[in-house]
Protein backbone atom coordinates (compact mmCIF):
# COMPACT_ATOMS: atom_id res chain seq x y z
CA UNK A 1 0.00 0.00 0.00
CA UNK A 2 1.04 3.62 -0.34
CA UNK A 3 2.51 5.32 2.70
CA UNK A 4 4.31 8.66 3.11
CA UNK A 5 7.70 6.95 2.69
CA UNK A 6 6.89 5.32 -0.65
CA UNK A 7 4.53 7.91 -2.12
CA UNK A 8 7.53 9.96 -3.24
CA UNK A 9 8.15 7.28 -5.88
CA UNK A 10 4.94 8.33 -7.64
CA UNK A 11 5.07 11.03 -10.32
CA UNK A 12 4.34 14.44 -8.83
CA UNK A 13 1.17 14.89 -10.86
CA UNK A 14 -0.27 11.63 -9.50
CA UNK A 15 0.57 12.59 -5.91
CA UNK A 16 -1.21 15.90 -6.43
CA UNK A 17 -4.27 14.09 -7.78
CA UNK A 18 -4.37 11.55 -4.94
CA UNK A 19 -4.14 14.35 -2.37
CA UNK A 20 -7.53 15.52 -3.59
CA UNK A 21 -9.07 12.14 -2.74
CA UNK A 22 -10.56 10.55 0.38
CA UNK A 23 -10.74 6.76 0.45
CA UNK A 24 -13.86 5.32 2.10
CA UNK A 25 -14.57 1.74 3.09
CA UNK A 26 -17.68 0.49 4.91
CA UNK A 27 -18.34 -2.77 6.72
CA UNK A 28 -21.99 -3.70 6.32
CA UNK A 29 -23.98 -6.54 7.84
CA UNK A 30 -25.37 -8.32 4.73
CA UNK A 31 -28.47 -9.51 6.58
CA UNK A 32 -29.53 -6.23 8.18
CA UNK A 33 -27.78 -3.75 5.79
CA UNK A 34 -26.50 -2.01 8.94
CA UNK A 35 -23.12 -0.26 8.79
CA UNK A 36 -21.17 -1.49 11.80
CA UNK A 37 -17.75 -0.02 10.98
CA UNK A 38 -16.15 2.32 8.46
CA UNK A 39 -12.95 4.18 7.70
CA UNK A 40 -12.18 7.31 5.69
CA UNK A 41 -8.49 7.81 4.91
CA UNK A 42 -6.81 10.78 3.14
CA UNK A 43 -3.73 10.26 1.01
CA UNK A 44 -1.32 11.41 3.71
CA UNK A 45 -3.21 9.34 6.32
CA UNK A 46 -2.86 12.21 8.81
CA UNK A 47 -6.55 12.65 9.60
CA UNK A 48 -7.97 9.17 9.18
CA UNK A 49 -11.45 8.52 10.51
CA UNK A 50 -12.04 5.04 11.92
CA UNK A 51 -15.34 4.38 13.61
CA UNK A 52 -17.24 1.32 14.76
CA UNK A 53 -19.91 0.20 17.20
CA UNK A 54 -21.49 2.84 19.39
CA UNK A 55 -19.15 5.57 18.12
CA UNK A 56 -20.22 5.22 14.52
CA UNK A 57 -22.70 8.13 14.52
CA UNK A 58 -20.02 10.54 15.70
CA UNK A 59 -17.77 9.11 13.01
CA UNK A 60 -20.33 9.99 10.34
CA UNK A 61 -20.36 13.57 11.63
CA UNK A 62 -16.58 13.72 11.14
CA UNK A 63 -16.88 12.13 7.71
CA UNK A 64 -19.41 14.74 6.64
CA UNK A 65 -17.00 17.49 7.65
CA UNK A 66 -14.07 15.80 5.91
CA UNK A 67 -15.99 15.41 2.64
CA UNK A 68 -16.60 19.15 2.45
CA UNK A 69 -12.94 19.70 1.60
CA UNK A 70 -12.49 16.72 -0.75
CA UNK A 71 -12.92 16.64 -4.53
CA UNK A 72 -13.07 12.88 -4.99
CA UNK A 73 -14.35 10.22 -2.59
CA UNK A 74 -12.75 6.99 -3.81
CA UNK A 75 -13.32 3.33 -3.08
CA UNK A 76 -13.35 -0.18 -4.48
CA UNK A 77 -16.97 -0.96 -5.38
CA UNK A 78 -17.83 2.50 -4.06
CA UNK A 79 -20.71 3.28 -6.44
CA UNK A 80 -22.73 0.09 -6.03
CA UNK A 81 -21.90 -0.74 -2.41
CA UNK A 82 -20.45 1.90 -0.09
CA UNK A 83 -22.26 4.93 -1.50
CA UNK A 84 -25.59 3.12 -1.52
CA UNK A 85 -25.34 2.36 2.19
CA UNK A 86 -23.75 5.69 3.04
CA UNK A 87 -26.48 7.75 1.38
CA UNK A 88 -29.16 5.60 2.97
CA UNK A 89 -27.65 6.52 6.34
CA UNK A 90 -26.94 10.19 5.52
CA UNK A 91 -29.05 11.27 2.50
CA UNK A 92 -27.77 14.85 2.63
CA UNK A 93 -24.30 13.62 1.64
CA UNK A 94 -25.65 13.35 -1.91
CA UNK A 95 -25.09 17.11 -2.19
CA UNK A 96 -21.46 16.73 -1.10
CA UNK A 97 -20.41 13.62 -3.01
CA UNK A 98 -20.37 14.96 -6.58
CA UNK A 99 -17.33 13.34 -8.24
CA UNK A 100 -16.69 9.85 -6.80
CA UNK A 101 -14.17 7.46 -8.34
CA UNK A 102 -14.68 3.70 -8.22
CA UNK A 103 -11.42 1.79 -8.73
CA UNK A 104 -13.36 -1.43 -9.36
CA UNK A 105 -14.91 0.07 -12.50
CA UNK A 106 -11.54 1.33 -13.77
CA UNK A 107 -9.57 -1.89 -13.31
CA UNK A 108 -10.65 -3.81 -16.45
CA UNK A 109 -9.75 -0.75 -18.53
CA UNK A 110 -6.36 -0.22 -16.89
CA UNK A 111 -5.40 -3.91 -16.93
CA UNK A 112 -7.24 -5.67 -19.79
CA UNK A 113 -4.80 -8.57 -20.02
CA UNK A 114 -6.28 -9.96 -16.83
CA UNK A 115 -7.82 -7.64 -14.24
CA UNK A 116 -7.43 -10.22 -11.47
CA UNK A 117 -3.64 -10.24 -11.78
CA UNK A 118 -3.35 -6.52 -11.09
CA UNK A 119 -5.48 -5.94 -8.02
CA UNK A 120 -3.79 -5.92 -4.60
CA UNK A 121 -5.92 -8.92 -3.37
CA UNK A 122 -9.64 -8.92 -3.78
CA UNK A 123 -12.66 -11.09 -3.62
CA UNK A 124 -14.52 -11.65 -6.88
CA UNK A 125 -17.54 -9.71 -5.66
CA UNK A 126 -15.37 -6.59 -5.83
CA UNK A 127 -14.28 -6.20 -2.23
CA UNK A 128 -10.65 -5.76 -1.36
CA UNK A 129 -9.18 -8.54 0.73
CA UNK A 130 -7.28 -7.09 3.65
CA UNK A 131 -4.86 -8.88 5.91
CA UNK A 132 -7.36 -8.95 8.75
CA UNK A 133 -11.08 -9.60 8.74
CA UNK A 134 -13.28 -6.49 8.83
CA UNK A 135 -10.44 -3.97 8.68
CA UNK A 136 -11.92 -1.00 6.80
CA UNK A 137 -8.90 1.22 7.49
CA UNK A 138 -6.50 -1.17 5.79
CA UNK A 139 -8.91 -1.65 2.88
CA UNK A 140 -9.23 2.13 2.48
CA UNK A 141 -5.46 2.50 2.37
CA UNK A 142 -5.18 -0.24 -0.24
CA UNK A 143 -7.52 1.68 -2.54
CA UNK A 144 -4.87 4.39 -2.94
CA UNK A 145 -2.42 1.74 -4.13
CA UNK A 146 -4.97 0.43 -6.63
CA UNK A 147 -5.75 3.91 -7.98
CA UNK A 148 -2.05 4.81 -8.20
CA UNK A 149 -1.41 1.63 -10.21
CA UNK A 150 -4.31 2.49 -12.50
CA UNK A 151 -3.11 6.04 -13.12
CA UNK A 152 0.35 4.75 -14.06
CA UNK A 153 -1.22 2.12 -16.36
CA UNK A 154 -3.39 4.75 -18.08
CA UNK A 155 -0.33 6.98 -18.46
CA UNK A 156 1.50 4.18 -20.26
CA UNK A 157 -1.56 3.36 -22.38
CA UNK A 158 -1.87 7.03 -23.33
CA UNK A 159 1.71 6.95 -24.61
CA UNK A 160 1.29 3.65 -26.45
CA UNK A 161 -2.33 3.81 -27.65
CA UNK A 162 -3.79 7.28 -27.11
CA UNK A 163 -6.92 6.34 -29.06
CA UNK A 164 -7.85 3.88 -26.30
CA UNK A 165 -7.62 6.44 -23.50
CA UNK A 166 -9.49 9.02 -25.60
CA UNK A 167 -12.28 6.49 -26.27
CA UNK A 168 -12.49 5.49 -22.59
CA UNK A 169 -12.65 9.16 -21.59
CA UNK A 170 -15.72 9.77 -23.76
CA UNK A 171 -17.46 6.44 -23.15
CA UNK A 172 -17.15 6.42 -19.35
CA UNK A 173 -18.59 9.90 -18.97
CA UNK A 174 -21.88 9.50 -20.84
CA UNK A 175 -24.11 9.10 -17.78
CA UNK A 176 -24.74 10.29 -14.23
CA UNK A 177 -22.36 10.15 -11.28
CA UNK A 178 -19.38 10.26 -13.63
CA UNK A 179 -17.49 13.57 -13.08
CA UNK A 180 -14.91 11.61 -11.09
CA UNK A 181 -14.03 9.48 -14.11
CA UNK A 182 -13.86 12.61 -16.25
CA UNK A 183 -11.31 13.93 -13.74
CA UNK A 184 -9.25 10.72 -13.98
CA UNK A 185 -8.98 10.76 -17.77
CA UNK A 186 -8.57 14.53 -18.00
CA UNK A 187 -5.71 14.15 -15.51
CA UNK A 188 -4.06 11.40 -17.57
CA UNK A 189 -4.60 13.02 -20.99
CA UNK A 190 -3.98 16.60 -19.85
CA UNK A 191 -6.97 17.72 -21.89
CA UNK A 192 -10.74 18.05 -21.50
CA UNK A 193 -13.30 15.45 -22.54
CA UNK A 194 -13.24 14.73 -26.29
CA UNK A 195 -16.16 15.37 -28.61
CA UNK A 196 -18.31 12.59 -30.05
CA UNK A 197 -16.72 12.82 -33.55
CA UNK A 198 -13.26 12.59 -31.97
CA UNK A 199 -14.31 9.57 -29.93
CA UNK A 200 -15.91 7.78 -32.90
CA UNK A 201 -12.84 8.36 -35.04
CA UNK A 202 -10.59 6.99 -32.27
CA UNK A 203 -12.81 3.92 -31.80
CA UNK A 204 -12.79 3.15 -35.52
CA UNK A 205 -8.99 3.35 -35.61
CA UNK A 206 -8.71 1.31 -32.42
CA UNK A 207 -10.65 -1.72 -33.71
CA UNK A 208 -9.78 -1.58 -37.40
CA UNK A 209 -9.39 -5.15 -38.74
CA UNK A 210 -10.55 -6.52 -35.37
CA UNK A 211 -14.34 -6.28 -35.78
CA UNK A 212 -17.05 -6.22 -38.41
CA UNK A 213 -17.15 -2.60 -39.56
CA UNK A 214 -20.84 -2.79 -40.44
CA UNK A 215 -21.69 -4.04 -36.94
CA UNK A 216 -19.44 -1.36 -35.43
CA UNK A 217 -21.43 1.41 -37.09
CA UNK A 218 -24.62 -0.13 -35.71
CA UNK A 219 -23.23 0.01 -32.18
CA UNK A 220 -21.90 3.56 -32.57
CA UNK A 221 -25.33 4.72 -33.72
CA UNK A 222 -26.80 3.51 -30.42
CA UNK A 223 -24.29 5.04 -28.02
CA UNK A 224 -26.09 8.35 -27.60
CA UNK A 225 -29.52 6.76 -27.27
CA UNK A 226 -28.63 3.95 -24.87
CA UNK A 227 -26.70 3.96 -21.62
CA UNK A 228 -24.02 1.56 -22.84
CA UNK A 229 -20.90 3.72 -22.64
CA UNK A 230 -19.20 1.63 -19.97
CA UNK A 231 -20.26 -1.60 -21.68
CA UNK A 232 -18.68 -0.40 -24.93
CA UNK A 233 -15.52 0.60 -23.06
CA UNK A 234 -15.20 -2.86 -21.52
CA UNK A 235 -15.78 -4.51 -24.90
CA UNK A 236 -13.07 -2.35 -26.49
CA UNK A 237 -10.72 -3.12 -23.61
CA UNK A 238 -11.16 -6.87 -24.09
CA UNK A 239 -10.75 -6.57 -27.86
CA UNK A 240 -7.39 -4.85 -27.27
CA UNK A 241 -6.05 -8.14 -25.85
CA UNK A 242 -8.26 -10.56 -27.80
CA UNK A 243 -6.92 -13.97 -28.61
CA UNK A 244 -7.03 -15.63 -25.20
CA UNK A 245 -5.30 -15.35 -21.83
CA UNK A 246 -7.85 -12.93 -20.44
CA UNK A 247 -11.37 -12.95 -19.11
CA UNK A 248 -14.10 -10.37 -18.74
CA UNK A 249 -14.70 -10.25 -14.96
CA UNK A 250 -17.99 -11.83 -13.82
CA UNK A 251 -19.08 -8.62 -12.11
CA UNK A 252 -18.71 -6.78 -15.44
CA UNK A 253 -20.91 -9.34 -17.21
CA UNK A 254 -23.45 -9.06 -14.38
CA UNK A 255 -23.50 -5.27 -14.00
CA UNK A 256 -22.83 -4.33 -17.64
CA UNK A 257 -24.68 -7.06 -19.52
CA UNK A 258 -24.36 -5.19 -22.82
CA UNK A 259 -20.56 -5.64 -22.79
CA UNK A 260 -20.75 -9.33 -23.75
CA UNK A 261 -23.55 -8.65 -26.24
CA UNK A 262 -21.52 -5.90 -27.92
CA UNK A 263 -18.49 -8.16 -28.09
CA UNK A 264 -20.47 -10.94 -29.75
CA UNK A 265 -22.18 -8.48 -32.10
CA UNK A 266 -18.88 -6.96 -33.23
CA UNK A 267 -16.80 -10.14 -33.56
CA UNK A 268 -19.03 -13.20 -33.64
CA UNK A 269 -22.14 -12.23 -35.63
CA UNK A 270 -21.69 -12.30 -39.38
CA UNK A 271 -23.17 -9.36 -41.28
CA UNK A 272 -23.57 -11.67 -44.32
CA UNK A 273 -22.03 -9.01 -46.57
CA UNK A 274 -19.67 -10.74 -49.03
CA UNK A 275 -17.59 -7.56 -49.15
CA UNK A 276 -16.94 -7.59 -45.40
CA UNK A 277 -13.40 -8.89 -45.05
CA UNK A 278 -13.69 -9.57 -41.30
CA UNK A 279 -16.84 -11.68 -41.51
CA UNK A 280 -15.65 -13.52 -44.61
CA UNK A 281 -12.37 -14.52 -42.97
CA UNK A 282 -13.63 -15.19 -39.45
CA UNK A 283 -16.60 -17.34 -40.49
CA UNK A 284 -14.78 -19.51 -43.04
CA UNK A 285 -14.60 -23.11 -41.73
CA UNK A 286 -11.72 -24.06 -44.05
CA UNK A 287 -9.67 -21.04 -42.99
CA UNK A 288 -10.31 -21.95 -39.35
CA UNK A 289 -9.28 -25.57 -39.97
CA UNK A 290 -6.06 -24.42 -41.60
CA UNK A 291 -5.32 -21.97 -38.80
CA UNK A 292 -5.86 -24.33 -35.89
CA UNK A 293 -4.83 -27.69 -37.31
CA UNK A 294 -2.87 -26.95 -40.50
CA UNK A 295 -5.14 -28.88 -42.91
CA UNK A 296 -6.22 -27.35 -46.20
CA UNK A 297 -9.55 -29.18 -46.45
CA UNK A 298 -12.02 -31.20 -44.41
CA UNK A 299 -12.49 -34.91 -45.00
CA UNK A 300 -14.52 -35.43 -48.17
CA UNK A 301 -16.39 -38.38 -46.63
CA UNK A 302 -19.01 -38.73 -45.33
CA UNK A 303 -21.04 -36.21 -47.32
CA UNK A 304 -24.34 -34.46 -46.74
CA UNK A 305 -27.18 -34.96 -49.28
CA UNK A 306 -25.87 -32.06 -51.40
CA UNK A 307 -22.41 -33.64 -51.71
CA UNK A 308 -20.55 -31.39 -49.26
CA UNK A 309 -18.22 -32.68 -46.56
CA UNK A 310 -20.42 -33.47 -43.55
CA UNK A 311 -17.56 -32.56 -41.24
CA UNK A 312 -17.32 -29.10 -42.85
CA UNK A 313 -21.10 -28.68 -42.80
CA UNK A 314 -21.27 -29.33 -39.04
CA UNK A 315 -18.43 -26.88 -38.34
CA UNK A 316 -20.03 -24.24 -40.57
CA UNK A 317 -23.39 -24.53 -38.79
CA UNK A 318 -21.78 -24.37 -35.35
CA UNK A 319 -19.61 -21.38 -36.27
CA UNK A 320 -22.77 -19.67 -37.51
CA UNK A 321 -24.31 -19.94 -34.04
CA UNK A 322 -26.76 -22.76 -34.74
CA UNK A 323 -27.50 -25.69 -32.45
CA UNK A 324 -26.34 -28.89 -34.13
CA UNK A 325 -26.81 -32.65 -33.81
CA UNK A 326 -23.95 -34.20 -35.75
CA UNK A 327 -23.94 -37.95 -36.48
CA UNK A 328 -20.70 -39.34 -37.89
CA UNK A 329 -19.15 -42.82 -38.04
CA UNK A 330 -16.32 -43.65 -35.68
CA UNK A 331 -12.95 -42.37 -36.86
CA UNK A 332 -14.25 -39.62 -39.14
CA UNK A 333 -13.21 -36.62 -37.05
CA UNK A 334 -16.10 -35.80 -34.74
CA UNK A 335 -13.85 -33.96 -32.29
CA UNK A 336 -12.78 -31.40 -34.88
CA UNK A 337 -16.45 -30.57 -35.37
CA UNK A 338 -16.63 -28.99 -31.91
CA UNK A 339 -12.97 -28.04 -31.45
CA UNK A 340 -12.90 -25.55 -34.35
CA UNK A 341 -16.09 -23.67 -33.32
CA UNK A 342 -14.91 -23.68 -29.69
CA UNK A 343 -11.44 -22.33 -30.51
CA UNK A 344 -12.89 -19.73 -32.89
CA UNK A 345 -15.42 -18.52 -30.32
CA UNK A 346 -12.69 -18.33 -27.65
CA UNK A 347 -10.51 -16.31 -29.99
CA UNK A 348 -13.30 -13.92 -30.96
CA UNK A 349 -15.10 -13.41 -27.63
CA UNK A 350 -13.15 -15.23 -24.90
CA UNK A 351 -16.06 -17.62 -24.33
CA UNK A 352 -15.51 -21.06 -22.81
CA UNK A 353 -16.87 -24.23 -24.42
CA UNK A 354 -17.88 -27.03 -22.04
CA UNK A 355 -17.64 -30.56 -23.41
CA UNK A 356 -19.54 -33.32 -21.59
CA UNK A 357 -17.81 -36.61 -22.30
CA UNK A 358 -18.52 -40.05 -20.76
CA UNK A 359 -15.02 -41.57 -20.60
CA UNK A 360 -11.89 -40.39 -18.77
CA UNK A 361 -9.65 -42.00 -21.41
CA UNK A 362 -11.52 -40.12 -24.12
CA UNK A 363 -11.12 -36.82 -22.26
CA UNK A 364 -7.37 -37.24 -21.90
CA UNK A 365 -7.05 -38.29 -25.54
CA UNK A 366 -8.85 -35.11 -26.64
CA UNK A 367 -6.55 -32.86 -24.60
CA UNK A 368 -3.40 -34.66 -25.74
CA UNK A 369 -4.51 -34.54 -29.36
CA UNK A 370 -4.90 -30.78 -29.20
CA UNK A 371 -1.54 -30.42 -27.47
CA UNK A 372 0.09 -32.33 -30.34
CA UNK A 373 -1.46 -29.74 -32.67
CA UNK A 374 0.15 -26.99 -30.58
CA UNK A 375 -3.06 -26.01 -28.78
CA UNK A 376 -2.65 -25.83 -25.00
CA UNK A 377 -5.91 -24.13 -24.03
CA UNK A 378 -7.94 -27.33 -23.62
CA UNK A 379 -8.22 -28.77 -20.09
CA UNK A 380 -10.05 -31.64 -18.45
CA UNK A 381 -11.32 -32.21 -14.93
CA UNK A 382 -12.15 -35.75 -13.87
CA UNK A 383 -12.22 -38.01 -10.82
CA UNK A 384 -8.81 -39.55 -11.58
CA UNK A 385 -6.92 -36.27 -11.06
CA UNK A 386 -5.05 -35.29 -7.90
CA UNK A 387 -6.28 -32.26 -6.00
CA UNK A 388 -3.37 -30.04 -7.19
CA UNK A 389 -4.02 -31.11 -10.80
CA UNK A 390 -7.72 -30.36 -10.42
CA UNK A 391 -7.08 -26.94 -8.86
CA UNK A 392 -4.59 -26.05 -11.60
CA UNK A 393 -7.14 -26.94 -14.30
CA UNK A 394 -9.90 -24.94 -12.62
CA UNK A 395 -7.57 -21.97 -12.20
CA UNK A 396 -6.87 -21.99 -15.94
CA UNK A 397 -10.60 -21.94 -16.60
CA UNK A 398 -11.29 -19.17 -14.11
CA UNK A 399 -8.46 -16.93 -15.31
CA UNK A 400 -9.38 -17.21 -18.98
CA UNK A 401 -6.50 -19.43 -20.07
CA UNK A 402 -8.79 -22.30 -21.13
CA UNK A 403 -10.86 -22.35 -24.29
CA UNK A 404 -12.36 -25.82 -23.76
CA UNK A 405 -13.23 -27.64 -20.53
CA UNK A 406 -13.87 -31.38 -20.89
CA UNK A 407 -15.74 -32.99 -17.98
CA UNK A 408 -17.90 -35.99 -17.25
CA UNK A 409 -21.63 -35.47 -16.55
CA UNK A 410 -21.29 -36.13 -12.82
CA UNK A 411 -18.76 -33.31 -12.47
CA UNK A 412 -21.63 -30.85 -12.94
CA UNK A 413 -22.74 -31.81 -9.42
CA UNK A 414 -19.44 -30.42 -8.09
CA UNK A 415 -19.73 -27.08 -6.30
CA UNK A 416 -16.22 -26.11 -7.41
CA UNK A 417 -17.06 -26.81 -11.05
CA UNK A 418 -20.28 -24.81 -10.94
CA UNK A 419 -18.57 -21.92 -9.12
CA UNK A 420 -15.76 -21.87 -11.68
CA UNK A 421 -18.18 -21.91 -14.62
CA UNK A 422 -19.88 -18.82 -13.20
CA UNK A 423 -16.59 -16.97 -13.70
CA UNK A 424 -16.75 -17.46 -17.48
CA UNK A 425 -19.05 -16.73 -20.38
CA UNK A 426 -20.16 -20.08 -21.82
CA UNK A 427 -20.17 -20.06 -25.61
CA UNK A 428 -20.92 -23.71 -26.39
CA UNK A 429 -22.24 -26.74 -24.55
CA UNK A 430 -21.05 -29.89 -26.31
CA UNK A 431 -22.33 -33.41 -25.64
CA UNK A 432 -19.69 -35.75 -27.02
CA UNK A 433 -20.90 -39.30 -27.64
CA UNK A 434 -24.43 -37.93 -27.29
CA UNK A 435 -25.93 -41.42 -27.57
CA UNK A 436 -24.86 -41.84 -23.93
CA UNK A 437 -27.46 -39.29 -22.84
CA UNK A 438 -30.25 -41.57 -21.71
CA UNK A 439 -33.05 -39.02 -21.96
CA UNK A 440 -32.39 -38.75 -25.70
CA UNK A 441 -33.09 -42.45 -26.14
CA UNK A 442 -31.07 -44.59 -28.54
CA UNK A 443 -29.39 -42.80 -31.43
CA UNK A 444 -27.77 -44.96 -34.07
CA UNK A 445 -24.10 -44.19 -34.44
CA UNK A 446 -21.64 -42.08 -32.44
CA UNK A 447 -22.77 -38.48 -32.25
CA UNK A 448 -21.78 -35.02 -31.17
CA UNK A 449 -24.36 -32.44 -30.17
CA UNK A 450 -23.55 -28.74 -29.83
CA UNK A 451 -25.70 -25.96 -28.50
CA UNK A 452 -24.75 -22.31 -28.49
CA UNK A 453 -25.56 -20.09 -25.54
CA UNK A 454 -27.23 -16.86 -26.62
Amino acid sequence: MIDPDTSSLLPQKHRAFLKRCLSIDLEVNPKTARIFAFAAVPFDQSRSIVSKGERIEAGFDRLEQALNGIEHPIGHNLLQHDMTHLLARRPRLARTIQAPIDTLWLNPLAFPRNPYHHLVKHYHDGRLQAGHLNDPELDAKLVFQVLANQLEAFDQLNRDTPDAVLAYHWLTTLGDLLPGFDAVFSHVRGIERPTQPEAFTAIRRLVRSKVCEKRLEQVLSRLDRANIGWSMAYALSWISVSGGDSVMPPWVRAKFKEASLILRHLRDTSCKDPNCKWCAEQNDPVAALQRWFGFDAFRPQPQDPSGHSLQERIVDEAMGGNSVLGILPTGTGKSVCYQIPALTKFDKTGALSVVISPLVALMSDQVQGMERAGISSSVTVNGMMSMPERQDALEKVRMGDASILIISPEQLRSTSIRTTLKQREIGLWVLDEAHCVSKWGMISGPTTAMSRVS
